[in-house]
């Protein structure tokens, strides 16, 4: 399949803040595009609504990497019960036969180094160490290596083998992921074309309002943006003072669990009310009085939830 293309030029977000901008204006100025354009009626805006929290909910790139990172520290700790495992074989294995090299390379010993780190050697490894273990099972239970311990190493073996196919899974899965995405968010695009290519028709006497629907951004204040992953029931503080001095700050929660919010002096001060942010919700945050050193949220799901702050010079 030929990969899919974004419309727009510039990154994601900026196209997705500037259409969401040009869709609120729509709202306000729908009648005067309807009666030019009878298609562009409230079913329009609904469409482009549902678009709009369509794009703020799916996850981008940056989330899905992030699940196969976790995956990727299943795989590894997999590999490390497996790696823990042939270590005690070893040693029982070096009890059972004391002084025996040919029955030690039996047990893997000289391989293990080379297979330790690759997940799918080690599957290999694992196998063969169950088989071998199994084999000689009389003397290892004899020197305290019970039936139960031979058996976890076919356990873990299963459990490697299955982490290892759920990462290389995910890894085939995620250009496919990309593609949907590129095409939500190309859609999304296509209702502000179509708002800005008749806007001009619309708005024939009218400058200002014919400016107000342009879709290419002319200037834009320094604008920086950042993602916090809050992970499942945790609490983050982001000192204020510093913050608010230089910047006018917005919150957005772009995951579909609530979270919790609120204003604090110290770290462990628990605060008279929490308020909800609610997914999708923007939050603009401002000095208030009396200042309060931190902003802190707090995610108290059972899954982690994406907030982007954006930061405006003043």
């Amino acid at each position: 399949s030929m990969k899919a293309k974004r419309l727009y030029k510039g990154s994601d977000s900026k196209m997705i803040e500037h259409v969401l901008g040009m869709r609120a204006l729509f709202q306000k100025h729908q009648a005067d595009f309807t009666a030019f354009d009878p298609s562009l009626d409230a079913g329009f805006l609904t469409a482009w609504q549902t678009t709009q929290e369509n794009v703020i909910s799916t996850e981008d790139d940056k989330y899905v990497v992030s699940d196969g990172e976790i995956l990727l520290e299943e795989a590894v700790s997999a590999l490390e019960k497996c790696q823990l495992k042939y270590i005690d074989v070893k040693y029982y294995a070096g009890k059972a036969f004391p002084g025996n090299k040919e029955m030690l390379k039996e047990f893997g010993e000289g391989q293990y180094s080379k297979v330790r780190n690759s997940p799918l050697r080690m599957v290999q490894f694992m196998e063969g160490l169950f088989g071998v273990a199994t084999k000689y099972k009389t003397e290892l239970i004899a020197k305290n290596y019970t039936q139960a311990a031979i058996d976890e190493i076919d356990t873990l073996t299963a459990e490697l083998r299955a982490d290892n196919k759920n990462q290389q899974l995910k890894k085939k899965e995620r250009p496919t992921l990309t593609r949907s995405r590129i095409e939500l968010l190309n859609t999304y695009y296509g209702f502000g074309q179509q708002v800005a290519a008749v806007a001009p028709l619309v708005y024939r006497h009218s400058p200002a309002h014919r400016n107000m629907f342009l879709l290419a951004q002319r200037h834009h204040p320094k604008l920086v943006k950042s993602w916090i992953t809050l992970a499942a029931s945790a609490v983050r503080k982001t000192s204020l003072t510093k913050l608010l001095k230089k910047f006018d700050v917005t919150i957005t929660n772009q995951s579909k669990e609530t979270i919790e919010y609120w204003r604090a002096n110290n770290i462990n001060e628990s605060p008279a009310e929490k308020y909800p942010l609610e997914p999708g919700e923007v939050l603009t945050i401002k000095t208030e009085e009396p200042v309060k050193k931190f902003f802190v949220m707090q995610n108290s799901n059972a899954k982690a939830v994406r907030i982007m702050m954006t930061k405006e010079k003043k």
